[in-house]
C-alpha cells in the first residue's frame, strides 16, 4: 500500500520517494496502531491458481449467489445489491461497495502478483475496515477461485481472467523497473472516470463545432465565456490563472520552441496553458516525440492562460461541478453540462499542484501541496482545496499574491522585555488557515523581521533580525535546498532576539513586520539570466518579468510592541 498507493483512492504511491528499507520501517509502525491480535498471526496457505479460469466462470457465478455476494455488490458487481445501502463502516459512516464494473481493483499489488490472486486474497481474507468479511472458513479454496474467476469479469476493459504474474498496476510496473516520472498536468490515478475525463490524457483539440452550438458557445474564448459567466470572467481576469502566461514563462520557453524541443515547452505549457490550440506544435499521432505545426494555434488564445475552456471544455461538450439551486444560468438543450463531482474535490487540483517525485531535493518534490494536503489536518475535516480558493465557488483563487488572503490564513504575537541594558524581543508567526505549508511552494519567501526603535519612532542601527520563511533552493546544474523554514498547519516559527548596550537603553519599542516577496525565486532567477546573453526579445520578456516579480512585493502584517520594562 505504500509502495503502490490505493488506485481509485486518494491514497498516493511512496515508492518512488522511499527507500524498501523506509517502507519497512513504516509498515511496521502503521502495524503498531492496530490494537493487539488476540491470536498469533499464522501465515496463509494460498493454494495455486488454476491452471485455466476461464472454466470456471459459469461455476463461480452460482457460488457467487449462493454466498450471498450480490446482495451487496448486485449480479454484476456495480455496488447495486439490495443490501448496499445498508452497509456502515467502522465510523458509522456509509460505506457502500464501489462499481467493480468501472473501477479497478483497489487491493494494492506488487509486480508478480495477479489480478485474478488480489480477488481471491480479498475473497479469501476480507478488507479490514470495510464491510467485507472474510470467506476463508466459508468455503473452500476452489470454490474461491471460482469465484474469483467470475468477479474478474467485472473489470472494465476486458474479462481479466489471464492468471498473468505481469498484469500489475501501471505505476507499479514503471516503480519496480525505475520509470518513475509521472508527468505533470495529467490526474496520475486510476479508476475514476471523471477525473479521467478532464485530465487523464493530454487535452486534444476541440475540432469542429457542432453545429447546434451558436457562436458564442463554439469559441475558446474567455471573453464570449463572459456573456452567460460574466461574475465568473470578472473573478478570473484578475487571478493567477489569467496571468499563467506571463513574460517569464514566454521568455523561458519561446527558446525552447525555435529549438525544437517541444516536449519540454508541452510540459511546461500543459499547466499555464493546457488547451491543444494554445500550443504552436502539437504531438504527431502515433508517436511519443514528433511534433507538427498547430494549423489551429492561437496566440492571443494562449496568452490568456488557464481559460474557462481548459477546466471546463472538451470536445465542445461543458463539463462541471453539480449544479446548485440558486444559480441564476440558463439550461440550454443545445449546449448540455455533464456534472462531475470531481470538481468540487481537491484531487481536481491535483495534476497542476503537485509535481512529480523527481526532482525531489532534499527528498521532496519541487512542488508538494497536494500530499502537505493529504498529511495535513485539513483533508480529515473534508476541507478541500476549493473550500479556500474558491469560496462560494468564485473563480478567483486567493493565494500568495494577495496580502488578504495570507493576512487570513497568519496570525503573529510578540513580546517585548527589558532588564537593564538587555532587552529581549520573541516574535511568532503562526499557519492558522493554510491547509498545506505556509508558503507551499519554493517560489515565495516570507521575512519575520524584528527592529528596534527609540522614544522618537527611528530605528536604532545595529537592532535588527529577520528570518526568512520558506523553502530556499538554489539551482547549481540540479535543485539543491539550502533550508526549509515554512510553516505546516497549526503549527509556528519563532524569531526570538536580544540586544545590549546603550542602543537596547534607549529602546522604548519593537516592530514587528511581516513582509512577503510572492516570486523571490524568480526574482533570483530573472536578474541572473539577464546577465547572460539573451536575443533581444527574451531580454525585453525577462527585464518585464524582473519588473513585475519585484513590483509584487508587500507588506502583509506590521505591529509595534512597547518594551515592558
Amino acid at each position: 500500500t505504500i509502495a503502490f498507493g490505493v488506485p481509485g483512492t486518494s491514497m498516493p504511491a511512496f515508492g518512488d520517494v522511499l527507500s524498501k528499507a523506509q517502507i519497512a520501517d513504516l509498515g511496521r509502525m502503521v502495524r503498531a496502531f492496530s490494537p493487539p491480535q488476540k491470536k498469533p498471526a499464522v501465515a496463509l496457505d494460498i493454494p495455486p491458481p488454476p491452471a485455466e479460469p476461464s472454466a470456471l466462470v459459469a461455476r463461480g457465478e452460482a457460488i457467487y449467489g449462493k454466498l450471498g455476494c450480490a446482495l451487496c455488490h448486485g449480479k454484476r458487481g456495480r455496488g447495486d445489491g439490495s443490501a448496499a445501502a445498508t452497509l456502515v463502516g467502522p465510523t458509522g459512516l456509509p460505506a457502500p461497495p464501489y462499481d467493480l464494473s468501472a473501477h479497478p481493483l483497489r487491493r494494492p499489488r506488487g509486480p508478480g502478483e495477479s489480478t485474478l490472486k488480489a480477488i481471491f486474497m480479498s475473497l479469501k481474507t476480507g478488507l479490514a475496515a470495510t464491510p467485507m468479511p472474510a470467506y476463508d472458513s466459508a468455503t473452500t479454496d476452489a470454490e474461491l477461485w471460482a469465484v474469483s474467476a467470475y468477479v474478474a469479469t467485472f473489470l472494465p476493459g476486458r474479462a481479466a481472467l489471464e492468471n498473468r504474474a505481469d498484469e500489475v498496476d501501471p505505476m507499479a510496473q514503471k516503480l519496480a523497473t525505475g520509470e518513475n516520472r509521472v508527468r505533470t498536468g495529467y490526474y496520475p490515478g486510476r479508476g475514476d472516470p471523471a477525473a479521467m475525463k478532464v485530465f487523464g490524457h493530454e487535452i486534444g483539440l476541440q475540432g469542429e463545432p457542432p453545429a447546434a452550438l451558436a457562436p458564442a458557445q463554439a469559441s475558446l474564448s474567455p471573453r464570449q465565456c463572459a456573456r452567460c459567466h460574466a461574475k465568473q470572467w470578472r473573478e478570473w481576469r484578475g487571478s493567477i490563472h489569467a496571468q499563467a502566461v506571463s513574460p517569464g514563462l514566454l521568455a523561458q520557453i519561446l527558446p525552447m520552441a525555435h529549438a525544437g524541443r517541444h516536449a519540454t515547452v508541452e510540459s511546461c505549457q500543459r499547466c499555464h496553458a493546457p488547451l491543444a490550440e494554445q500550443r504552436a506544435a502539437i504531438r504527431t499521432k502515433g508517436q511519443k516525440t514528433g511534433y507538427e505545426k498547430n494549423s489551429a494555434f492561437d496566440p492571443v488564445l494562449r496568452g490568456a492562460g488557464i481559460t474557462c475552456a481548459g477546466c471546463h471544455v472538451r470536445n465542445w461538450r461543458r463539463l462541471g461541478p453539480p449544479r446548485i439551486a440558486d444559480t441564476r444560468l440558463p439550461s440550454l438543450p443545445s449546449y448540455p453540462l455533464t456534472e462531475l463531482a470531481i470538481y468540487e474535490r481537491a484531487d481536481f487540483c491535483l495534476p497542476c499542484h503537485q509535481l512529480p517525485p523527481r526532482p525531489a531535493p532534499a527528498g521532496k518534490p519541487l512542488l508538494n501541496t497536494y500530499r502537505e494536503w493529504l498529511a495535513g489536518p485539513y483533508m480529515r475535516r473534508g476541507i478541500q482545496c476549493q473550500s479556500c480558493h474558491m469560496p462560494g465557488r468564485e473563480h478567483t483563487w486567493k493565494g500568495i499574491h494577495d496580502p488578504d488572503a495570507v493576512r487570513q490564513g497568519i496570525a503573529l504575537s510578540a513580546r517585548a522585555e527589558a532588564a537593564g541594558d538587555d532587552v529581549r524581543v520573541s516574535a511568532s508567526l503562526e499557519n492558522i488557515g493554510a491547509g498545506h505549508y505556509l508558503p507551499t511552494t519554493p517560489t515565495p519567501a516570507l521575512w519575520l523581521e524584528i527592529q528596534l526603535i527609540d522614544g522618537a519612532g527611528k530605528a536604532i542601527p545595529g537592532a535588527a533580525k529577520k528570518l526568512r520563511i520558506g523553502r530556499h533552493l538554489v539551482y547549481r546544474r540540479r535543485f539543491v535546498e539550502l533550508e526549509d523554514t515554512r510553516i505546516p498547519p497549526g503549527r509556528h516559527a519563532t524569531l526570538s532576539a536580544a540586544w545590549q548596550g546603550p542602543g537596547a537603553a534607549n529602546a522604548r519599542a519593537a516592530v514587528i513586520t511581516v513582509r512577503v516577496f510572492p516570486d523571490e525565486y524568480y526574482e533570483r532567477f530573472y536578474a541572473a539570466r539577464l546577465e547572460g546573453k539573451l536575443s533581444a526579445k527574451a531580454r525585453g520578456l525577462f527585464v518585464r518579468a524582473l519588473a513585475r516579480a519585484r513590483a509584487a512585493r508587500y507588506i502583509a502584517l506590521t505591529r509595534t510592541v512597547a518594551i515592558r520594562r
